[in-house]
């Protein structure tokens, strides 16, 4: 068998980012990405989470107008007040067919402006960008509709124009951390890895426990080789969710590049025993066994990667196994 030392890891995003181009992130070799379908919302999705709870603290709460109205705007104002429940309900189908009977009677722009949002996360991404492209027309400083149509454009794969809304909505309100974390993405898939964390940073800023937030900016981190910082935030996501198997998988590329090889042992052992079909673990913790001498032991862990999805470690079979 041939020995010869490997260090190039894989790093393990689970939901790390927001959904985006696989291809411009595999250009280098080094890393995998796990996509996330944009047109079916994940409950589990970092960012879904965080947008559930801007739903219920920050959406649908604009009162109705108190000016004396006429019959037909009397009955859209209630319309608009039922979808508004709905959306903070959750019940975003609900509040979507609520806004469309209010605006049928009366055009008005925050009508648009939460129906779009109610597309949004329903998951109708060209419906949200229809809208919120309306209220804007009608009201062109509205900066949660750029917010939104800027999350929707993310989704649909139009990476410059969502950059362009988001870079309006940061420029009049820099209070949303969901809006860095989507321009950390941006940063990201550019190969921005300074620019990524300078956003991560202000996620951290303005919600300490903004989802996954820890695991993000670790792997942006290590990017910027900053190897200990980046193991600092693994050890913050692991204190938050003891069984985040990313974060233990990235520790242990981290603790490798510090050629702390025990501890990248212990790491990638660690993700395994919680998710015995952890691809990404096995094949690092082959690389690690390499450089340790353990070349069967390398040649079967890369064999397990291999068995559950990474197809990536059968170069590593031909090269390095019998």
């Amino acid at each position: 068998m041939k020995s010869p030392l490997m260090f190039v890891l894989i790093f393990a995003t689970g939901f790390i980012l927001p959904a985006y181009s696989q291809q411009n992130l595999q250009k280098s070799g080094q890393q995998k990405v796990v996509r996330i379908n944009p047109v079916k919302p994940d409950t589990n999705n970092p960012n879904r989470k965080a947008l559930n709870k801007f739903s219920k603290d920050n959406m649908f709460n604009v009162a109705p107008p108190s000016k004396v109205m006429k019959p037909e705007e009397v009955k859209a104002v209630n319309f608009y007040s039922e979808g508004s429940k709905k959306g903070k309900a959750g019940d975003y189908p609900g509040a979507i067919l609520e806004f469309t009977k209010s605006l049928d009677l009366v055009k008005n722009v925050n009508t648009y402006l939460l129906r779009g949002y109610a597309y949004l996360m329903s998951g109708n991404y060209g419906a949200a960008i229809q809208d919120e492209t309306e209220a804007l027309r009608m009201q062109e400083s509205l900066p949660k509709s750029y917010f939104i149509r800027g999350i929707a454009r993310f989704e649909t794969g139009d990476y410059k124009g969502a950059k362009s809304d988001f870079d309006i909505y940061l420029d009049r309100d820099r209070t949303t951390a969901i809006a860095f974390n989507y321009m950390a993405a941006l940063a990201y898939m550019n190969q921005d890895f300074k620019g990524a964390l300078e956003n991560y940073n202000e996620v951290v800023r303005l919600d300490p426990k903004y989802p996954d937030i820890y695991t993000n900016r670790g792997m942006m981190r290590h990017h910027n080789q900053d190897y200990k910082g980046a193991i600092q935030d693994y050890n913050e996501a692991l204190k938050q969710n003891p069984d985040n198997i990313t974060a233990y998988n990235n520790r242990g590329a981290a603790n490798m590049m510090l050629k702390d090889l025990q501890s990248a042992l212990n790491d990638f052992n660690k993700a395994i025993s919680i998710n015995p079909k952890y691809a990404d673990a096995y094949d690092n913790r082959g690389r690690v066994k390499q450089a340790l001498g353990d070349l069967t032991g390398a040649c079967e862990d890369w064999n397990s990667a291999y068995i559950n999805g990474l197809i990536a470690s059968r170069d590593l079979i031909l090269k390095f196994c019998k």
